[in-house]
């Protein structure tokens, strides 16, 4: 009877034990839930509204100033044909006068391009070739630039400048927004925010206190598996004086119009008394 009472001791002991096994076992899975809750309450959101706060605040204030001009040092990435990367560096001076005022130049060691906008009419030319391209344009900057880029493919440098501060902006289609804290860039102290958009990762360097100028900017191809960058570095002056003259072109000598299909001739020179491709009207 001794030794049945303890093995019947024993059962209910082991069963008591893996009674509150399970329930300890219950309570974790019940916890679980809870504590995934307050991780992903301590975890930063995906979206800092702080970093779109500071990317309107930026555009804001670029669309309160009708008048700026910018120096740009763009670099960036092309792959050769044997699929090493190499970077491109080019020079680019924008003059712009809101709303319908644009004078670009755009200068490395492979081309040359202008620009110019005079409110009525654009115009590329192509000094180092002779060739100049003309077209009837829309009354304003927005307008411009999306009819290069939709009819005719020219992309106008830092063209993202034109619509910051505005619905087309392209704040709606950012998927993740990081603040990361100040840096400084060529001796302006200035905060770093990293965006994330469909096929696309970039950073902007936006300058602290009452001028939120954007003065650096690297775009990552994601969609590409190198994932080349495109990198922008500003200087600004805010309400220059901008002469008229700026941008209204006047040919050079012996300069010959091309239509703007043919825009691929201006990368071979232009010979004095050679016929151009095709001459004037609007395509």
């Amino acid at each position: 009877m001794q030794v049945a009472r303890s093995i019947l001791g024993a059962s209910a002991l082991m069963v008591l034990g893996a009674g509150a096994a399970l329930a300890q076992e219950e309570k974790a899975q019940e916890a679980k839930p809870q504590q995934a809750k307050a991780q992903e309450a301590k975890a930063p959101p995906a979206i800092d509204p702080a970093a779109i706060a500071a990317l309107n605040k930026m555009g804001e204030f670029l669309r309160k100033h009708s008048a700026m001009q910018i120096n740009a040092t763009t670099s960036t990435d092309e792959p050769l044909e044997s699929g090493q990367m190499v970077r491109i560096d080019d020079q680019v001076q924008l003059s712009i006068r809101r709303p319908d005022r644009l004078r670009v130049n755009r200068v490395s060691e492979r081309k040359t391009r202008e620009f110019f906008f005079d409110g009525k009419t654009f115009t590329m030319f192509a000094p180092r070739t002779g060739y100049y391209t003309q077209f009837p344009a829309p009354p304003n900057l927005q307008q411009l630039v999306e009819l290069l880029g939709r009819r005719y493919g020219i992309d106008l440098p830092l063209a993202d400048l034109f619509f910051w501060g505005t619905d087309k902006s392209g704040v709606a289609d950012i998927r993740a927004a990081i603040n990361m804290g100040p840096s400084t860039v060529a001796g302006a102290k200035c905060d770093q925010f990293a965006f994330r958009q469909r096929d696309v990762d970039w950073q902007i360097w936006i300058q602290q206190g009452a001028e939120p100028l954007p003065r650096k900017l690297v775009v990552t191809n994601t969609q590409d598996p190198a994932r080349p960058q495109h990198q922008v570095d500003m200087a600004w002056t805010m309400n220059p004086t901008l002469d008229e003259k700026l941008f209204t072109f006047v040919p050079p000598k012996n300069a010959l119009p091309i239509a703007i299909e043919d825009a691929e001739q201006m990368t071979r020179p232009a010979r004095q008394g050679r016929a151009a491709p095709r001459t004037g009207g609007t395509p």
